[in-house]
């Protein structure tokens, strides 16, 4: 059975130095300015929010809780989505700001390349948003698959929707343990766990190696330099400390 092995983005393969949040939230100005949303009015103050392992569907409704009705919001998610990869595409280009962190692209490799993996992605960010960043690097070509920021509100819904995926891709049926999720919060731990997958953490985000261990990851890595250690946990069917 192979490991169908799904990689967070922000904090665990690149650094965007808050260039996703700034997009998100003029992104959400952009478009409530432009449908006109407060009529002639100056645009009400927008709430703020901790983004590090939210989805973008979330971040949102939390941005304009209070500001817009639960209705209006959604019907505003496609049009912000839309802006925020324009945004991001705009941003990423020659700025400098998007950082590929150390051994993530030969570990991307290794995991695409081995036969008993199914690479995707388990994102807070919306597709376009994903991929914008990612195309920094050339990485999309690596993912076959993934589950995103507007395929639902709550993180713990992703790996559900990305098996299915992958058995719609493969006829492969991914459950429990046979799937690994590589993050750098505390909800990709949460995520994996509800899952009944495995939880691989490493502190390369904006939580150290202590603030991570209470929440029990499977393993739990300083960062992913070490490709042969973490392929040896991605592919083991016990419990490893790393």
């Amino acid at each position: 059975m192979r490991k169908l092995v799904l990689f967070d983005i922000d904090g665990t393969i690149l650094s965007t130095d808050g260039i996703g949040g700034r997009a998100l939230y003029q992104a959400v100005e952009e478009v409530c300015h432009e449908k006109r949303m407060f009529g002639d009015n100056p645009t009400p103050k927008l709430g703020r929010v901790r983004m590090s392992g939210m989805m973008d569907t979330q971040i949102v409704h939390d941005i304009l809780e209070g500001v817009l009705p639960e209705g209006t919001i959604q019907q505003l998610l496609p049009d912000i989505f839309h802006r925020i990869a324009r945004l991001l595409r705009e941003a990423c280009e020659g700025s400098g700001a998007v950082r590929l962190l150390d051994g993530v692209q030969v570990l991307i490799s290794a995991v695409a390349d081995h036969e008993a993996c199914l690479l995707g992605l388990l994102t807070g960010n919306n597709k376009g948003g994903a991929a914008a960043k990612l195309d920094v690097f050339n990485l999309n070509p690596f993912f076959q698959l993934g589950a995103f920021g507007d395929d639902a509100r709550s993180r713990n819904a992703l790996p559900a929707i990305a098996a299915c995926r992958a058995f719609e891709q493969t006829g492969e049926r991914f459950t429990g343990k046979d799937i690994v999720i590589i993050g750098d919060t505390p909800r990709d731990i949460e995520c994996a766990h509800y899952a009944g997958g495995y939880a691989i953490s490493v502190a390369t985000g904006q939580y150290s190696r202590e603030e991570l261990a209470p929440y029990q990851p499977d393993a739990l890595f300083d960062n992913l330099i070490d490709t042969q250690s973490v392929m040896r946990v991605i592919l083991s069917t016990n419990d490893v400390q790393a």
